[in-house]
């Protein structure tokens, strides 16, 4: 079967009965290593549809179908399929074979066993749980040695088609070999197979290695000769779409996307404007949070429930405790505990972490640090490489100068610090608990608990005690 995004969906599929696990089946994702179509120097399976690779996609949901071997088949450097296929899997190098059936045999040592074995491809991310689990019913309920996917499409070309006869599948018939009656044959293949394993690894070795990326499709005569196939028709087509150029990319993005925001809805977030609301397919978002429009949420990032979030705000690989509040800013590789509020333009970097209750002004930029408890960060400040206690003011425009042009530098700033507006702290250096800056002071030795200090540098004028009793400050 071609590259082809399929134009149709079509009625629903005959009831089947759906296991509710896929334990005991060993899973071959073929990943094919052509990236001519995509015009790209990345394999098309490694391209990402909502924010996941394509591979990825289809190997977490057989981990979300209970299949506790997944197998990937494939047709570029095993080295870039480790990292994106995910935790658990074995990449098989079948950089070599001549067809999807010689690249599905190199599998046969590794996926010893004679549990039942399940085929797919991994440049089709749409393909639902619910399917995988429908085709691994089937198969179990007919008792034949194959069950594989047809779908109807109202523009065919490009599909091997199912060769029928009084309404039992003869064979599958590729493009090339249709007589004129068939090419508009709307059944095709779909390219998802169920098999017994015994049967699939006799019958791969059996059939000549050619270049055909649909080449699987003659296990189905060698399963009519031995008595009988079973087929059925998957319920969207749209789920069977092999994604192979920049276009079909970009309509699969589009797909997922709009499943994501329906299923968040449905879970019990509110999306103001869903159109507008990007949700990566890893994200995970809790109930009666809310996310304006032109928000993004990327990447593994996780958000618990009661969150108001945007709008335009952009959040990746984030862990959001539950409560916060997060205008129009940009956080990234970060931890908010709970009740945070963040105000718009502000730029949370990786490392970071922001304990419960923190406030953090507008224009602030916090980097690889952590701030206590309560502590609010005043607009048009900047933490890098700090720790900040609890009950902190950072007033407006102070900064920690962590960078001496060669090395970075931590500033450690103890709970109740009263930071006057635009204080520098010139790191190394710490203030103890309870200190206090003037206004404009620029900080390059520590300060001791409960000190004043103000100037350029700063010096001490005082302490919380001698100030409070009227004593000289001096």
């Amino acid at each position: 079967m071609t590259s082809r995004t399929p134009r149709a969906t079509i009625t629903s599929a005959p009831k089947t009965t759906a296991v509710t696990s896929l334990a005991g089946w060993t899973a071959l994702v073929l990943a094919p290593g052509d990236a001519v179509a995509m015009q790209s120097s990345t394999p098309a399976v490694l391209h990402p549809v909502a924010g996941v690779p394509m591979v990825r996609l289809v190997c977490d949901l057989l981990r979300e179908a209970g299949c506790p071997r997944i197998l990937v088949v494939s047709g570029t450097d095993p080295a870039t399929l480790v990292a994106a296929a995910g935790e658990g899997v074995e990449v098989i190098d079948a950089r070599d074979a001549e067809g999807s059936a010689n690249a599905a045999l190199r599998s046969r040592a590794a996926a010893s066993g004679d549990g039942p074995v399940m085929i797919l491809r991994a440049d089709m991310p749409l393909i639902s749980t619910r399917t995988l689990r429908e085709l691994a019913g089937r198969h179990l309920d007919a008792g034949r040695t194959l069950t594989f996917l047809t779908a109807y499409l109202t523009d065919p070309h490009g599909f091997g088609r199912i060769l029928r006869r009084n309404g039992e599948v003869q064979g599958i018939v590729r493009e090339r070999d249709l007589t004129g009656a068939m090419r508009g044959q709307p059944e095709v293949n779909a390219g998802l197979y169920a098999a017994d394993a015994a049967w699939l690894w006799d019958t791969l070795a059996l059939l000549e290695p050619n270049a055909s990326t649909d080449s699987l499709g003659d296990l189905v005569a060698h399963a009519v000769a031995r008595g009988g196939v079973e087929a059925f028709q998957v319920a969207e087509a749209i789920e069977v779409a092999q994604i192979g150029d920049r276009m079909q990319l970009a309509h699969a993005d589009r797909t997922l996307r709009d499943r994501i925001r329906e299923r968040l809805m449905r879970d019990g977030v509110t999306l103001m404007d869903p159109p507008t609301i990007y949700v990566d397919a890893g994200v995970t978002i809790e109930a009666d949070t809310v996310l304006l429009p032109g928000t993004h949420i990327t990447g593994a990032t996780t958000i618990a429930g009661g969150c108001r979030i945007g709008p335009n705000a952009i959040l990746h690989d984030m862990t959001i405790g539950a409560g916060c509040t997060i205008g129009g800013s940009t956080l990234e590789g970060s931890v908010l505990r709970e009740g945070v509020t963040v105000g718009p333009y502000c730029h949370v970097r990786p490392g970071s972490t922001l304990e419960r209750d923190v406030h953090l002004g507008n224009y602030a930029e916090v980097k690889a640090s952590r701030v206590g408890e309560r502590t609010a960060v005043g607009h048009f400040s900047y933490i890098g490489d700090a720790e900040v206690g609890a009950d902190v003011n950072v007033g407006a425009g102070s900064i920690t100068a962590n960078y001496d042009g060669v090395n970075k530098h931590r500033t450690v700033i103890g709970d109740g610090v009263h930071l006057g507006s635009d204080t520098v702290m010139v790191a190394p250096v710490s203030l103890g608990a309870g200190a206090r800056t003037g206004a404009g002071a620029v900080v390059v030795d520590d300060v001791p608990a409960g000190a004043t200090v103000v100037g350029v540098p700063a010096r001490v004028i005082g302490t919380t005690r001698s100030m409070a009793e009227g004593g000289d400050p001096a």
